[in-house]
């Protein structure tokens, strides 16, 4: 027992002086970290001066017709042969027939109650000649005037209340405005340019029969255009009703002049900008066509521009100071394409231009130009 117990004690004796001889060796496997500097990250900088910076207003947007007319037929009937020449790319002249609508059947109807407004007069010229001598030779010479081939003339106007209400027992205004309004309908047959144009779509066919509300075509005024546009609410100062624009096209040379016509009453909410209609004109543009807007303002006074992209969320960008980049916030008063136009830091300040990963207040930095 006694040997079993210092054969123990030696063991553990053994394995303490161990661990205690090699905690007590050098590392040799362990390597000595290098103290590293920082290394200045190599930056480019601009030094815009401070002064009146010009600038202008683009968009973009897709021109319509001024004036443009969706012709539908307002009467029943056969479509005559003027419909083989309303076709896409025909123009007229105002005034000229476009369409025409079979109205035979109801000219005759129309002749009829011509005819008949007249027999009505001649019956009571009698009765006029006998209590109203005064109307009497108004309306006789009224009725020798009429034409049932002519559109109806104005009648002769009541002398007293007891004139309008015998004229007016007898049908005598009942059927004159009755005709009046078949007059109407009939011109109704025949569909004239309204204005100088040209058709842009054709449903028309010779022979066809159409009702009342049927789409015929399309056609609009060649020469005269508006132009929508959306523009930032910070350019609205300045924007008003008949301010000059340019235009110009990314398809095709050239330039036109437009003028603002009409301004929306409400803003994007999202993109914070407002409608705006331009009116133009020009033989080469086509409705449908796109075209970028100019609209040149007044300048900023003691701004300066620099690229967009160095400006952050909080409005800030960074300076170099001292081989140091500085956080410095601005009054940002307008942003336009990839510039800035901004106020808020000194004359000649080292704006920083190259996008740095990572950056931050006080990064050494080498600059490069």
């Amino acid at each position: 027992m006694k040997k079993r117990l210092i054969a123990i004690g030696t063991a553990v004796l053994i394995v303490v002086m161990a661990l205690l001889i090699v905690k007590a060796l050098p590392a040799k496997n362990k390597k000595k970290q290098p103290n590293t500097e920082t290394k200045a990250a190599l930056v480019k900088v601009i030094q815009p001066k401070v002064g009146n910076v010009a600038y202008n207003v683009t968009s973009t947007g897709k021109i319509t017709a001024a004036e443009r007319l969706v012709i539908f037929a307002q009467v029943e009937g056969q479509l005559l042969e003027s419909a083989k020449t309303f076709r896409e790319g025909k123009k007229y002249s105002k005034g000229d027939i476009m369409l025409a609508i079979d109205a035979e059947e109801y000219r005759m109807t129309l002749l009829s109650q011509k005819s008949n407004f007249i027999t009505l007069i001649t019956s009571i010229l009698p009765d006029l000649k006998a209590d109203y001598p005064i109307a009497y030779k108004s309306w006789r010479a009224y009725v020798l005037e009429l034409d049932i081939n002519k559109k109806l003339p104005a009648m002769p106007k009541a002398n007293d209340d007891q004139e309008k209400f015998y004229l007016s027992g007898k049908g005598v205004y009942a059927n004159y405005f009755t005709i009046q309004s078949s007059e109407e309908r009939f011109y109704k047959y025949t569909i004239r340019a309204p204005f100088n144009g040209i058709v842009t779509a054709s449903q028309a066919e010779a022979g066809m029969a159409v009702r009342s509300g049927t789409e015929l075509g399309a056609f609009i005024n060649p020469s005269l255009y508006d132009l929508e546009v959306t523009l930032p609410l910070a350019a609205m100062k300045e924007i008003k009703i008949g301010t000059e624009t340019k235009l110009s096209s990314s398809e095709m040379s050239g330039e036109w002049n437009g003028k603002v016509i009409r301004i929306g009453g409400d803003i994007d909410e999202l993109s914070q900008s407002v409608k705006v209609f331009i009116r133009t004109s020009g033989q080469e543009l086509k409705e449908g066509m796109y075209l970028t807007a100019h609209i040149g303002l007044a300048p900023f006074e003691n701004a300066m521009s620099i690229p967009r992209k160095m400006i952050d969320d909080n409005n800030q960008v960074f300076i170099v100071e001292d081989g140091k980049l500085i956080h410095r916030t601005v009054k940002v008063l307008m942003r336009q394409g990839d510039i800035a136009i901004i106020e808020g830091l000194d004359n000649d300040a080292a704006v920083l231009s190259t996008v740095v990963k990572n950056a931050y207040d006080g990064m050494p930095v080498s600059i490069s130009n």
